[in-house]
């Protein structure tokens, strides 16, 4: 078999691929399958040794992220029920007033996306920019695509997002190295991404549903919920709110809420960077080892988590029906990404890796821009983020070696390529838009170039990191 009908056919499975899930909206897992038995089978491996590497490929990625996937999702399902995550977002409101609104949104949505996808962080937290934007005058097609962009753009790239989670595991990037330098690309796009949205100037008003319930005058402040209270401060970092007492339970403290997002992140940092330092078999080095272990660690986080439910965290309700939530939240990253994990076993396999390497070095490109590129393609045809980051991920995983490029380095560049861009097939562009009172045309303007931005500003950093040869 020829190198040149090797490459034709892996080619050809990367447009099937594109086709089916943009143009005839088949599901990504069953069209992830097809491609992955077909290209199997148009490669010459015969249907028996296909069908066993696809389940040696999806078992063996499940055996290393599925259960990972599933405490992720599971604890952004705690941060959300439980008012954490508009705790949060209310502190930050409070921190920075006035004409500062916009940073503390995008502050507050970085936050709460880590552990939650962007399209449930935009439900979630509209109706409060809703109100915001009514009392400052400010124009929703500025704030409603800041709330997105801070969680979409910290979802493409810093565990345990479901995507960022997937991806290093499939390259095998230590989960520490994830966090930091996922972190370290993200916030520079979140600022510029946020710098271009307040350039707008095109006023569109907040969906009258959000904001008709509020006073025709009301002093600035934050907005408490979906009834867009506002309150005082309280000695303990709690608001003071007498409608919120009187409309239902009353939200965490902030120091409760932001303890499940950043413990596992702190533990999975010391595992990563301290044990070496310690020694691994020293006391303190196994302590950490272990409860760094990112399996413990997002488990750990789940258990800081249930105090946010004051008394209730003893019931059924959050003990087992929250589970259930996260386990139905967590069925499609992880089928993904097993099917991801086959279709990486069939490439190397296969040999298309090679032939693939060998054309991009002929070709002259620079290692680094490939998972860029694939990523782009991936979710600006197909419109998910998630999926463009662990696609590229598998894609790119039996390419590392041959093209000479470090894991981290893949995975920043799928994390970073992966955001551009959202426009009309997508469900967080639907959302946003929508949520946010705008047209279409204004989404384009807004969200489409926002996620443009964060994306290449991010990548460009990650040039100057593998440049330096820092990644």
């Amino acid at each position: 078999m020829s190198d040149a009908y090797t490459l034709l056919a892996f080619g050809g499975a990367i447009v099937a691929l594109v086709l089916l899930i943009a143009k005839f909206k088949v599901h990504p897992v069953a069209t992830l399958f097809v491609i992955v038995t077909t290209l199997g089978l148009v490669l010459g491996l015969g249907g028996e040794k296909t069908l066993a590497l696809i389940t040696e490929g999806f078992g063996s990625t499940m055996s290393s992220v599925g259960l990972l996937i599933i405490f992720g999702c599971v604890l952004g399902k705690m941060l959300e029920l439980s008012g954490a995550a508009l705790r949060i977002t209310e502190s930050a409101l409070h921190w920075f007033p006035g004409r500062k609104v916009p940073w503390a949104i995008a502050i507050a949505s970085a936050v709460v996306g880590i552990p939650l996808i962007a399209d449930t962080v935009v439900l979630m937290l509209i109706p409060v920019v809703s109100a915001i934007a009514m009392r400052s005058g400010m124009s929703m097609m500025r704030l409603g695509p800041i709330l997105y962009i801070g969680a979409y753009v910290m979802t493409s790239l810093v565990p345990p997002g479901p995507g960022p989670l997937a991806a290093s595991a499939l390259l095998g990037v230590d989960l520490g190295q994830a966090m930091l330098y996922g972190a370290l690309v993200a916030v520079p796009g979140i600022i510029v991404a946020t710098l271009y949205l307040l350039t707008i100037k095109t006023y569109v008003a907040p969906k009258a549903e959000y904001v008709e319930h509020l006073p025709a005058t009301a002093s600035t402040g934050v907005a408490g919920g979906a009834g867009g209270v506002t309150g005082a401060e309280g000695p303990d970092g709690t608001r003071e709110d007498a409608a919120e007492k009187s409309a239902g339970p009353r939200m965490p403290s902030l120091a409760l809420s932001l303890i499940p997002v950043f413990t596992p992140i702190v533990l999975i940092m010391l595992d990563s960077y301290v044990v070496d330092l310690v020694g691994e078999k020293s006391r303190l080095g196994g302590v950490l080892s272990f409860v760094g272990a990112p399996l413990v660690a997002l488990f750990i986080g789940c258990l800081t988590a249930l105090p946010l439910f004051g008394r209730d965290w003893r019931h059924k309700s959050t003990l087992n029906d929250l589970f259930e939530a996260g386990l139905k939240l967590a069925a499609l990253p992880l089928a993904l990404t097993g099917v991801g994990g086959a279709l990486a076993l069939i490439i190397r396999d296969t040999k298309v890796a090679d032939g693939v390497a060998d054309v991009i070095r002929d070709m002259g490109l620079s290692p680094i821009i490939v998972p860029f590129l694939v990523a782009a393609a991936i979710c600006t045809i197909t419109g998910s983020n998630i999926l463009g980051v662990m696609t590229a991920a598998a894609i790119m995983e039996p390419l590392m070696a041959g093209l000479g490029i470090s894991a981290l380095a893949v995975y920043l560049a799928c994390g970073t390529g992966a955001q551009i861009m959202k426009h009309a097939n997508s469900s967080g562009f639907w959302v946003t838009t929508t949520l946010s009172n705008m047209t279409v045309g204004q989404g384009i303007r807004s969200i489409g170039v926002a996620s443009a931005l964060s994306g290449a500003t991010g990548f460009a950093l990650v040039w100057v990191l593998y440049a330096t040869g820092l990644i």
